[in-house]
């Protein structure tokens, strides 16, 4: 997350990430997975600005700048919300706050849109009511709102990520790593994806210290070829418009190309940032404008 004061406001730039591996290790009794994933935060960035308000007020607006003019849901803005009162309830601030939402990062997508803005909402309100919340405060609140939430508190340009999400291993980067990410037109429901899916279809996947160990010595040709994700297939078979994406990153010559999350955007993994610029204009040709050239970053 990027942090910057703007006279009595401060204003937060929400980073996306892609997940470069993705194993479901099995079902959980309170109704989750138990997931192994490698994410890394790239500069696709939705922005909130956060400015004081009297106690106890909580308002937000938002507006979309995504490709299609895409409404905000419901959902989406629920957790920014949700975020905002459940730090309230925590630390009772004098104080209040009315919150203003970009959207830049496109939803149902498994780029994690929702959560990053969660965890901006806990940092950014942190910050601003001076509350004094540790990091490990944080993390706690960030583990009741979602999966991916406390990836972003962290900041991590990469992190190896267990539990149902929220355990999170930071790792080394050898170099930034620069993508093409491709959104289908439509999206997909990370519950219906994860309803699908048959344990038995993943039981042979492959482990991330392969892929650590590329990353940490920058050899991408390494990298592409452990990249994996258990939902992918799944996907698929739902969204066909998934496997467009693919084909359309495999003719881009890219170094390999996955699934994010539960989808239904794609990425491919590219040589340089003038081949990611590149594809990123023949691929929104192709998706209605829905590429983006992104580079690892916080």
């Amino acid at each position: 997350m990027r942090f910057r004061r703007q006279e009595s406001s401060l204003v937060v730039d929400a980073p996306a990430k892609l997940n470069l591996f993705l194993a479901v290790r099995g079902r959980r009794s309170d109704g989750y997975h138990d997931l192994e994933t490698v994410m890394v935060s790239i500069g696709l960035f939705d922005t909130l600005r956060f400015t004081p308000a009297p106690d106890g007020v909580l308002q937000l607006s938002s507006r979309s700048l995504l490709p299609s003019a895409q409404n905000l849901p419901d959902s989406e803005a629920n957790l920014v919300l949700r975020a905002a009162r459940l730090l309230m309830e925590t630390t009772q601030p004098r104080a209040g706050a009315t919150i203003e939402l970009t959207k830049r990062i496109p939803i149902a997508s498994g780029l994690a849109g929702g959560s990053t803005d969660a965890a901006a909402t806990l940092h950014g309100l942190n910050t601003l009511w001076r509350t004094g919340l540790s990091r490990e405060d944080l993390h706690q609140l960030a583990a009741s709102l979602g999966s991916d939430v406390n990836f972003f508190l962290d900041s991590s340009p990469l992190a190896v990520c267990t539990g149902r999400g929220e355990i999170i291993n930071p790792q080394p980067l050898r170099g930034p790593l620069d993508f093409v990410v491709v959104r289908p037109e439509t999206g997909l429901s990370t519950a219906q994806v994860f309803a699908a899916l048959d344990p038995k279809q993943s039981a042979q996947r492959p482990q991330s210290d392969d892929l650590l160990h590329a990353l940490k010595h920058g050899r991408l040709n390494h990298v592409a070829s452990c990249m994996h994700n258990d939902l992918q297939r799944v996907a698929v078979g739902l969204n066909p418009s998934v496997a467009r994406a693919l084909a359309a990153l495999s003719r881009g010559r890219t170094f390999g190309r996955m699934m994010t999350g539960s989808g239904s955007a794609c990425y491919g993994l590219c040589v340089s940032r003038r081949h990611a610029r590149s594809l990123e204009s023949q691929l929104k040709a192709e998706f209605g404008g829905r590429a983006w050239a992104v580079r690892t970053t916080v």
